[in-house]
Formats: structure tokens, sequence, C-alpha cells
């Protein structure tokens, strides 16, 4: 599928935001607020007695290309798994099935505003299933659907995927960017007050021209 335009950074990104209450996450796990949010919203609809253990939130190239390395060695074909982005995913099973050879695939085409998977866009989030009972995947499963998001169960490695749940990597906080190191926290407060003095002065300036207009008209 092709997904947002924003590149998020290379490399492994620090955790963005933690987990609600009564979710667990792998320390691996990248999560910004709008996964956070549904993860709530989940965590309400499911009894508390199924416990929601997240093992991937948003990914770099580098992330979602360790995941593809897995699904490769189970035997998984990308190509049947990616079919809306099939020339990505023909060109992900040419490539030696690496975490560097496939990230700089996956890097290419995120350069042309192509994304391989939600995840990229932080907007999916993976739950742990084998801790699972059928009933209880299928409970979460369920629940997950009724919220508005699409949610299956795959097999290798097996877990629960869930996505449409409203993220984008092109709506992150700057909070976000700033603990992945695409801005500096000092610079960005900064930015926010001249920003801030910019719209007062514009606001005083305008002020000014209409009250010299008034004068003018009064004469």
């Amino acid at each position: 599928m092709v997904c947002g335009r924003v590149a998020l950074p290379r490399g492994s990104l620090p955790r963005m935001a933690s987990p609600p209450p009564g979710v667990s996450a792998s320390s691996r796990a990248v999560l910004n607020r709008s996964q956070v949010s549904f993860l709530r919203a989940l965590r309400r609809a499911v009894p508390r007695s199924i416990p929601l253990y997240v093992t991937s939130g948003t990914r770099t190239p580098e992330a979602q290309a360790r995941a593809l390395v897995e699904k490769r060695r189970l035997g998984e074909d990308l190509r049947r798994l990616y079919r809306s982005n099939a020339d990505i995913a023909d060109a992900l099973m040419r490539a030696p099935n690496t975490t560097s050879a496939m990230a700089a695939v996956i890097q290419r085409y995120m350069s042309r505003g192509r994304y391989l998977s939600r995840h990229m866009r932080g907007d999916a989030v993976d739950l742990r299933s084998k801790i699972l009972t059928p009933t209880q995947r299928n409970t979460v499963i369920d629940a997950a659907r009724r919220l508005g998001a699409k949610a299956i169960y795959e097999t290798t490695p097996a877990h629960i995927h869930i996505e449409r749940i409203g993220g984008s990597a092109s709506n992150l906080s700057l909070a976000a960017r700033d603990a992945a190191g695409q801005v500096g926290g000092a610079a960005y407060r900064q930015r926010r007050k001249l920003a801030a003095l910019y719209a007062t002065s514009a606001v005083v300036g305008l002020l000014i021209v209409a009250a010299l207009v008034r004068r003018q008209r009064t004469r």
C-alpha cells in the first residue's frame, strides 16, 4: 500500500510514548500518541483478564527489514503478503535476506514516497498472540475491529496485526521528532517562541495599518 510521504529517521528510534495502563510492551516497540490512544481504547474494550503485549509499533526501515528477514526465514512470500505493493515486495524477495540489504530496498522506495507497511507511518501495532488462547485472540481481534481498525491473525511469526488506527508519520508530534533526533528540543522551543513572536507582530502590524487607514478616511 502507498502510505504517507514523511520518512522516519534511519536507525533505532527511542520510545516516543509509554503504553497505557494495563498494556505491556517490548523495549523495542516504539509508540506514538495515536498508537497509545488506540491501545487505551482497546484495553477498555477487552476484559482485563486478557493480557495485551505490544511487540511492534512504529518502525524505521531497519526495524521493518528485521521483521521481513524473519518472515522470509519462516518461508513467507512477501509478494503474497504485500500484494498492493507488489513491486516493492518483489524487490525485497530478490534482495539477500539480510537486514542491511532489505533496509536499503525499503529506504530507496521511501525516498520516492512509497511505504511498504503501515508500521512505517506509525499506523499499526502488533500484539503477542502466543500468550492468548484462541478465544482470547478472537476477542482482541473483534474488539479492534469494533474500534474501526483492521485486525488479522498472522502466523509467520504468530501475532495479531492491527492497522488503520489513525496514526501517521506525517502527524507525529514535534516532541516525538525531538526524541527521534530530527529536531533538537532547544531548537524546537526556540522555533515556538519565534513563531509566537512573528504572529503577534503580524497582528500588531495589521492593527496599525487599519488605524492609519481609518485616520486617512476621516480627514
